[in-house]
């Protein structure tokens, strides 16, 4: 199985490498900037040739960028809608340079309108695809709360509505949890799955964000723990990694780590042994 995290990449993109393979991983998630702004880091030709020569010669792959966290395509502020589409159009073509699969996002929220939020998000989709002609995917995470995106229904119809096989989607466990999908046993993860692939289509799921969660099923909180130390738990994720639509996947961890450090060792083997 691939079974990695999220990296720092600060200092430019080649560090994350020293950084995936000191937790063990084997695939990898980056932000390409600061999360918290808008300002654009400039990735070098080098830094790009030196990144992917070390996650060739490492066996990092897959790669997966995650977009910023200001990103709102449901936002109501022309402004704000604006700067979201060209983020993640640049994070799209920065995927594209650094041979990422592509860009993970969350679709964002509104809380001051309900009239035509669904069209905006379509639209804002086909404008960020339509200025970053390239291959790299844009990935829709499934969202917690009263968050677009919470719904898988509602993940569905902006992938179709977007009209591009290149919108993909990222399975985020806890987030799921959160909206009430009981990813604890079994039966609760097969339920998920078959109402993923009517709602979406198991073949649009690209990557599972693995956290476990520190709030109960259905509270719509979106606050991740390490693995087998929040409320889905161990029989959870040894439950999820067994079923075959998800084994095959990628799996991210998005941990706070046992040092409070981000995704570590500790957190990776874990999933390992569950896995095994």
């Amino acid at each position: 199985m691939r079974i990695g995290g999220h990296v720092s990449a600060a200092g430019g993109i080649p560090n994350a490498i020293d950084r995936a393979r000191a937790i063990g991983a084997n695939c990898v998630q980056i932000f390409i900037s600061p999360p918290q702004g808008w300002r654009k880091t400039e990735i070098t030709d080098e830094q790009i040739a030196a990144f992917k020569t070390g996650i060739a010669a490492n066996d990092l792959a897959p790669v997966f960028i995650h977009a910023l966290y200001l990103v709102n395509l449901a936002t109501a502020n022309p402004e704000l809608r604006e700067k979201s589409i060209d983020a993640l159009a640049h994070a799209l073509t920065v995927a594209d340079r650094i041979g990422a699969e592509g860009v993970i996002y969350h679709t964002g929220s509104a809380t001051t309108r309900e009239d035509d939020i669904m069209d905006d998000v379509v639209s804002a989709m086909q404008e960020i695809l339509a200025r970053a002609p390239g291959k790299s995917q844009l990935i829709i995470e499934t969202a917690a709360g009263k968050t677009v995106g919470a719904k898988l229904a509602d993940v569905g119809l902006m992938r179709q509505r977007a009209g591009s096989d290149r919108v993909k989607v990222c399975f985020d466990t806890c987030h799921a949890f959160a909206a009430g999908h009981d990813v604890r046993t079994k039966a609760g993860i097969q339920a998920t799955l078959d109402e993923f692939d009517r709602e979406i289509g198991l073949e649009h799921l690209v990557v599972v964000h693995a956290n476990d969660s520190k709030f109960a099923l259905g509270e719509g909180r979106d606050r991740h723990e390490n693995i087998g130390e929040g409320k889905i738990g161990a029989d959870g994720f040894k439950a999820m990694l067994h079923a075959p639509e998800l084994r095959k996947l990628p799996w991210l961890l998005e941990v706070p780590g046992f040092d409070d450090k981000g995704p570590d060792a500790k957190n990776i083997g874990i999933l390992q042994r569950l896995a095994a």
